[in-house]
């Protein structure tokens, strides 16, 4: 009887702990990238991918949720470093600063629609994160909330929204862009007006009439 290869791992120099810990969190990542689920990331699959035994998973980690804690933090990290990459770029004004981060936003989501459904989709909570070494998620995800209402308050200074509030105002505009992100992947036949998203920027982030059309 033939049996299909399975791939092997050498034993890991001293110091070289960090790399296989971070190997397991990327072969959880590569599962969700590859389209699977949540409940579909198995400690087995994990240990396959990498080349260990599953048991050896629990030097690194407790449990499986863990893992996945650990794949939140670091897509959050991704996707903060996608909208910081927009909030930088030179020569932008602040409106088409702010429309560039939240198109990247919304890119990100339709890229990598697994490894986004696990930020918001309920897979993990701020009680088990608070227990657990990925408690900087939560962090990280302040911090890419924090840029949109940086952009807005940009926007403000610049003379371009009557924004009042721009961390509400943010708030407003986070909730619409991860509804239509979510939205896009469960309705994709709805007929999406093509300037949907600049919409929705003008009216949440209350841009000024004479900023409402791109530059």
């Amino acid at each position: 009887m033939s049996m299909t290869p399975t791939k092997t791992r050498e034993r890991n120099r001293r110091g070289e702990g960090l790399r296989l810990r971070q190997d397991i969190v990327q072969a959880a990542a590569n599962i969700l990238n590859a389209g699977g689920s949540a409940a579909s990331v198995s400690l087995r699959d994990i240990a396959r991918q990498v080349g260990i035994s599953a048991p050896s998973i629990y030097t690194h980690f407790p449990d499986r949720d863990s893992i996945v804690l650990a794949v939140v933090q670091d897509t959050f990290v991704e996707l903060k470093d996608r909208l910081e990459t927009q909030m930088n770029r030179p020569g932008l004004e602040a409106v088409a600063r702010l429309r560039a981060v939240c198109v990247a936003y919304l890119d990100f989501a339709l890229e990598w629609p697994q490894r986004y459904q696990i930020l918001f989709g309920g897979v993990w909570n701020l009680a088990e994160a608070q227990k657990s070494s990925s408690v900087g998620a939560v962090v990280v995800g302040d911090e890419v909330f924090a840029l949109m209402v940086e952009a807005i308050a940009q926007c403000v200074v610049a003379g371009q929204s009557s924004s009042t509030d721009p961390a509400a105002d943010a708030s407003a505009l986070w909730v619409a862009l991860h509804g239509l992100a979510d939205l896009r992947v469960t309705a994709p036949l709805f007929p999406w007006p093509p300037d949907l998203v600049e919409l929705l920027i003008n009216r949440l982030a209350l841009l000024n009439p004479t900023s409402e059309s791109p530059t």
